[in-house]
């Protein structure tokens, strides 16, 4: 897989024992086929140790150059938007978007070649940036659900689509978590030990992802 220089910052607040480094790859299918992989490590925050950092570089083959997109985001120690980097490729060449929070809002800059533009998108608590073919960052998600169903803002900056969603923390009582999500983003992420993902199951694009065994 070939690496895009990115860049995207993602500050989260994850379980005590996941505040070390990890890494690993997903890989993801639709309908039992495999369409894509995601590459990913998370670490405590470079300027804010008690926050997270997410780096991840997606390859989706059947996409347009290859698919290949490059994110870090940086969550503050409570789990807020601090800053987001996303590199993708695309026909017209490579795209870059940037995001920070800003109280109710959330500032966009876009740069393609030879222009840029930036503009304002209303923002507030627990809002997360997704992408379709960024899986990985479903782990800052699971970061903010709560046992009551946390409330979230999902926005995809390539695209401009907003969604509402409830992300529910389950436990089984022996040792497993999963989280619900409901709304205008449905599925599960079934959490491993380290706090993140191992597998997410979004039933209505027949997506599966799943965590690489090392």
């Amino acid at each position: 897989m070939r690496h895009l220089a990115i860049g995207s910052l993602l500050l989260f607040a994850l379980p005590l024992q996941a505040q070390e480094r990890a890494s690993g790859t997903y890989v993801v299918t639709r309908s039992g086929g495999e369409i894509g992989r995601e590459e990913f490590t998370l670490e405590p925050g470079a300027r804010d140790r008690s926050g997270s950092t997410l780096t991840v570089a997606s390859h989706y083959p059947s996409a347009p150059r290859g698919g290949e997109i490059g994110v870090r985001l940086e969550r503050t120690a409570d789990g807020q938007l601090s800053l987001f980097q996303l590199d993708a490729e695309g026909e017209s060449g490579q795209t870059t978007i940037f995001a920070a929070g800003a109280g109710a809002r959330v500032i966009l800059r876009t740069k393609t070649q030879g222009s840029e533009a930036g503009r304002e998108v209303p923002g507030g608590p627990n809002v997360v940036l997704l992408d379709e073919n960024v899986h990985a960052l479903y782990i800052a998600v699971a970061a903010l659900a709560t046992p009551a169903g946390a409330r979230m803002t999902a926005i995809y900056p390539r695209t401009g689509r907003r969604a509402q969603l409830l992300a529910k923390r389950n436990g089984d009582g022996g040792g497993t978590t999963s989280i619900t999500l409901s709304g205008e983003i449905s599925g599960t992420l079934t959490l491993g030990a380290g706090g993140y993902p191992t597998r997410m199951d979004f039933p209505g694009s027949g997506t599966t992802v799943t965590l690489a065994e090392r």
